[in-house]
């Protein structure tokens, strides 16, 4: 009767040991992953800055090439304009009386 009784008593600390082992690897493997988070998020926390900045300045840089765009057509009509003044003025020169 003793027998399995003490068999039960062996297999129980066996399996204690055991879950103490595995409750210690899992505490080392959270240790662990939180450690790898941390070296992520610091990471990230540098990235951020660096995307944010980035993204500002390529926005400035589409404001300023749209604003450039909009320049290249303002001085393009002006020509056309002057272009057509100086026309009109050859025309009258070569004809005062049409006028």
């Amino acid at each position: 009767m003793l027998g399995p009784i003490a068999v039960a008593g062996a297999w129980i600390r066996k399996f204690k040991e055991h879950y103490v082992e595995l409750q210690s690897l899992r505490e080392k493997k959270v240790h662990q992953d939180l450690m790898e988070m941390e070296v992520r998020l610091e990471s990230l926390r540098k990235q951020i800055p660096l995307k944010i900045q980035f993204e500002e300045l390529q926005s400035s840089m589409e404001q300023m090439a749209r604003e450039n765009k909009e320049m290249e057509e303002l001085v393009k009509e002006a020509e056309e304009r002057i272009k057509d003044m100086m026309n009109a003025q050859e025309k009258e020169k070569e004809n005062p009386m049409e006028k």
